[in-house]
């Protein structure tokens, strides 16, 4: 009876789909639990305890494990972004780059799916959706599927995220919310603003009920992070080839700014109880303009005249001193990126009678993303460099008695002109039927379902982009606006600014520039970066719901299928025996995923879960395409470099089980332990390899599929609201989890690492709520892990190098006051530990890098009615 209950609910609500019906249940419940939870006197729960209890319900409830995310109130989150509030829960793990959280894994792996309202959504060349790119002004909740029922959309061997946004239908009338913030940020030295604003209503007429929401967001953000870093270990002394060290060292300050502008509508009718119509959609527009300002100091060459010092005990270079005719470089890199996202959908939900719903939707994916990139070098001369390899985690150098501010001393290098463009576009069509036999049956419920997908990719960048210079071109002071000063480091790292060629220049003139260089006008596409793919997908599911007591012991569950056939058409160019040859790939695959949930009621607050299933990835379309890049000039093994794509991937298969034991000894209260287990049998990853073209080596990077691998963890969660402590002390709360993880991948029969994957990692968030005062502090850790592995193949002795990433610790704070029931005020502060990024060449003592980033004091003010 309670779920019926809960269905007919739903249906008031207008929660559509039977994707978004399952997926709604748990929060109707979390209202129906916290009602009968509290005493007849007690104060409504609002704001962080609601939220938290919610997201807590969602997890208790749901069929999958998952882990929520709950707006403590419409559109009201403690980050700005997707990407950034996903790294609290547990089993997820995120990097943050450029101003904001960027990549997003769950359980240390990137095969993930990102679902807008149910609905795939995913960029013009990707699997999924920039998380970043989605304000959580405009969310009610996020979902972290880390298993799949039969009935969604298949893809993600490592889990889902179901973006959920807010219709006029969750409210009860009229709402509207507006909210302003200012961000300060320490290193790019700027306030930026954020504003937002929703409206919302509902109201009856003669043809029914109708509703409407509108929601619009805009985020600007500069933002600087400022590295460091040493090249790979090489053999740098002829004399003695033990002795190693780079070769040369270098700074990057990146800089950056990024303008978003989003906005999600709906619409609702609900012309009689038993059927409701739909409409909504969501855009988004990034422009993204950023610079990073590199430098490059060759430290040792055999025509050097070198004195170097090495670390006690080791054959490792520590310190050197190189005087001659050195190779000082500085670069800009200025790309400048548009892209734009759009989704669209309209659908309906008929109750055809109380035991059998029908529901269809169709919606429509468009995106674009364009590029300009041009890269300009200036060359320095100086005679001396003294640098130090290891600073603090990165490298310190400088140039005695040569001026690096002064024009006088550059002259004007090689110009590398990119350019690159995506689009993507997709139709999708599904439909699916619910049967409720009762609950008083062994099988409860009964879901059949069919979906229709056609995608479209399409990629190409420029060719021939490197110019070298012509050898007549001008000096590097008699062009006027040409060169700017670098942006200055926090830290000291010896040279601290250089002269770089504007950005600004770079883009105001390109066309000039490139007469200078000899060149006229932008260069057409490279054929071997154009690729144009369609994906065909057809699938049908089918799912039962079942449920039994057994030694009093309430048993549910579900099982179900779902049988996925995809047509993938690949067309590009490749190399051939040195000719241009068209490549044209077609491929049909049949996937059979099943999926077992089953549930024990062990007691009124104890569940015991078992979940098992299949699932697949299928490799970005970028990576399907078969065209290759070469590089012209050998290394000083003779071994030329290339990259380029593999049309004959195949998708990623994951067999999965999770056993999970859940104690909620409270609204707000609970403990959780999850064991899961992930083999995979063609795992995609990018790797280095020797390949031979037209009787050359080449040291290739493509991505290709590896046997198999194993993943296996546990995930510990816990969450309480201490209510109980006398006086203040009772706002206190706790949520923490800790993921422990350990796998590998098998290339070539020799056991390798997951890309990305961190054996430890955990978060210990202090919450408080009390009056109108509430709070958090939140800690993020995540161990060491492996960014690239092979990322270097040098000779004897040093061999194969992999790229290894220092562990990363963050602390974030916010605090807000509410004024009224209608106005409330936020200060919170991102990155309060002044984090640093640091990684290694294998050996922690071959540091490749340390990154510095901003600090972002935010304040921000609410209002609602």
């Amino acid at each position: 009876m309670k779920m019926k209950l809960t269905v007919a609910a739903l249906a008031a609500a207008g929660m559509l789909s039977s994707v978004s019906v399952r997926a709604q249940d748990a929060q109707a419940a979390a209202d129906k639990e916290a009602a009968a939870a509290a005493p007849m006197n007690a104060v409504v729960v609002t704001g962080v305890r609601r939220a938290a209890q919610s997201a807590q319900a969602i997890k208790k409830n749901s069929d999958e494990v998952i882990d929520s995310i709950v707006a403590e109130e419409a559109g009201k989150f403690p980050d700005k972004n997707v990407a950034e509030i996903l790294g609290r829960v547990t089993g997820v793990q995120i990097r943050r780059s450029g101003g904001e959280a960027s990549d997003v894994i769950i359980r240390g792996l990137s095969g993930l799916t990102t679902l807008l309202n149910g609905r795939e959504i995913y960029t013009s060349n990707n699997r999924n959706l920039h998380l970043a790119d989605i304000p959580t002004t405009m969310l009610q909740r996020v979902d972290v599927y880390k298993t799949q029922g039969a009935e969604m959309v298949e893809g993600g061997t490592a889990g889902v995220i179901d973006v959920r946004t807010s219709r006029p239908f969750d409210f009860k009338g009229f709402s509207s919310s507006v909210a302003g913030r200012v961000e300060n940020r320490d290193k790019s030295k700027t306030n930026d603003p954020n504003v937002s604003g929703m409206l919302s209503n509902r109201w009856k007429g003669t043809y029914g009920e109708f509703g409407a929401l509108l929601g619009l967001s805009y985020q600007k953000g500069h933002y600087q992070d400022e590295i460091t870093w040493n090249s790979p270990p090489s053999q740098t002394v002829p004399s003695d080839p033990s002795i190693t060290g780079p070769i040369d060292l270098g700074h990057s300050s990146v800089k950056g700014v990024r303008e978003r502008y989003s906005a999600n509508w709906a619409l609702q009718w609900r012309p009689v109880r038993e059927v409701e119509l739909y409409a909504e959609g969501w855009s988004t527009r990034i422009d993204h303009d950023r610079q990073s300002q590199f430098f490059i100091g060759t430290l040792m060459l055999p025509t050097y005249q070198t004195q170097y010092t090495l670390f006690p005990g080791t054959k490792q270079i520590d310190t050197a001193t190189s005087t001659g005719d050195l190779f000082a470089l500085s670069s800009n890199q200025a790309p400048r990126e548009d892209s734009e996202s759009h989704q669209g959908a309209i659908g309906a939900r008929w109750d055809v009678t109380p035991a059998l719903r029908v529901t269809s939707e169709f919606s429509r994916v468009s995106s674009h993303w364009q590029q300009k990139f041009p890269i300009m070098e200036m060359n320095a001369h100086p005679r001396t460099i003294v640098g130090s390899t290891y600073v603090n985690g990165g490298a310190r150098f400088d140039y005695p008695g040569y001026d690096m501010m002064d024009p006088n001393n550059y002259t004007l290098g090689v110009l590398i002109d990119n350019w690159a463009e995506s689009r993507g576009q997709s139709n999708d069509w599904r439909a699916d039927a619910t049967y409720d036999f009762g609950d008083e049956k062994l099988f409860r419920e009964a879901s059949v379902g069919v979906r229709v997908a056609k995608r479209k990719a399409a990629y190409q960048h420029e060719s021939q982009n490197f110019v070298p210079n012509p050898g007549n071109l001008p000096a590097v002071n008699a062009i006027p606006g040409l060169t700017c000063p670098s942006m200055p480091f926090a830290g000291d790292y010896g040279m601290n600014r250089w002269l770089v060629v504007c950005d600004e220049y770079q883009h105001a003139n390109i066309d000039a520039i490139r007469k200078m260089y000899g060149r006229d006008g932008q260069t057409a596409p490279d054929p071997y970066s154009m690729y144009t793919n369609q994906e065909d997908t057809t699938a049908f599911y089918g799912k039962t719901r079942f449920g039994f007591d057994a030694a009093g012991v309430r048993i549910e569950g579900t099982a179900g299928a779902r049988v996925v056939k995809t047509e993938l058409d690949v067309n590009g160019f490749s190399l051939i025996n040195g000719q241009q040859v068209a490549v044209n790939r077609k491929t049909s695959d049949t996937d059979v995923l099943p999926n077992l949930t089953v549930k024990a009621y062990l007691t009124d607050k104890l569940i015991g879960r078992i979940n098992a299933g299949k699932s697949i990835q299928r490799p970005a379309f970028g990576d399907f395409n078969p065209g290759i890049s070469l590089g012209a000039t050998p290394d000083g093994l003779g071994i030329y470099g290339g990259n380029g794509g593999n049309p004959d991937l195949k998708p990623i298969t994951g067999k999965n089980a999770d056993v999970a034991l859940e104690w909620y000894f409270a609204p707000t209260g609970s403990l959780t332990a999850t064991v899961f287990k992930h083999k995979f049998e063609n795992y995609v990853v990018r790797s280095l390899a020797l390949e031979t073209i037209d009787g050359r080596q080449y040291r290739m990077e493509r991505p290709r599929n590896l046997n198999d691998g194993l993943l296996e963890g546990v995930e510990i969660g816990y969450r309480q609201f201490y209510d109980f402590l006398p006086g203040w002390l009772g706002g206190f709360g706790l949520e923490a989890n800790y993921t422990y993880m350990k796998g590998h991948l098998v290339d070539g029969g020799k056991e390798v690492p997951f890309q990305g994957m961190s054996k430890n990692a955990y978060n210990i968030n202090v919450l408080y709520e009390r009056g109108p005062w509430s709070g958090r502090l939140a800690y993020n850790y995540r161990s060491k892990f492996v960014d690239t592995f092979n990322y270097r193949t040098i000779a004897a002795p040093v061999g194969p190098i992999d790229l290894i990433v220092d562990p990363i610790e963050t602390l974030d704070a916010s605090i807000s006051y509410k004024i009224n029931d209608n106005m409330g005020i936020t200060l919170d502060v991102e990155n309060l530990n002044d984090r640093t990024y640091n990684d290694y060449h294998s050996i922690p003592s071959n540091p490749r890098d340390i990154r510095r980033y901003d600090r972002v004091i935010g304040l921000s003010l609410r209002w609602k009615m």
